[in-house]
């Protein structure tokens, strides 16, 4: 037992592990616009959707970049979230929101993909 333990970190550990600063704007997330909201409103229901069920790592209003993780779990090695918001002032008529979620290790088999969870989340606190 403790041997396959020994072989199942390694194998983890040499096939690489995403951190907080893997997720990045426009590497491959999926993405929805919005319109007829301001950039604060959006902004807002996205710290309020990430807090809910993710730890936000690093959220920085001016450059619309919200990284989350979920930590390690009875099954899971845990997970990444980013969430972008372009462009990041008032006024504009639409904006593209990118969210982002990667397990923290590419071996992984378990964990969850919180991207439409966030999206869901995202569009209902818009909605409210």
């Amino acid at each position: 037992m403790m041997r396959w333990i020994t072989y199942l970190f390694v194998a983890l550990s040499i096939s690489g592990c995403a951190t907080i600063d893997t997720v990045q704007p426009g590497t491959g997330g999926s993405t929805f616009e919005v319109r007829g909201k301001s950039y604060d409103e959006i902004w807002k229901a996205v710290v309020r959707t990430a807090s809910r069920s993710l730890t936000i790592v690093d959220s920085n209003k001016e450059s619309g970049t919200l990284r989350a993780e979920k930590g390690v779990g009875m099954a899971t090695w845990g997970e990444v979230v980013g969430i972008f918001v372009r462009p990041t002032n008032n006024g504009a008529p639409v904006y593209t929101v990118e969210v982002q979620s990667l397990k923290r290790a590419r071996a992984q088999i378990t964990g969850q993909d919180w991207t439409s969870t966030m999206i869901s989340g995202i569009k209902a606190e818009l909605d409210q």
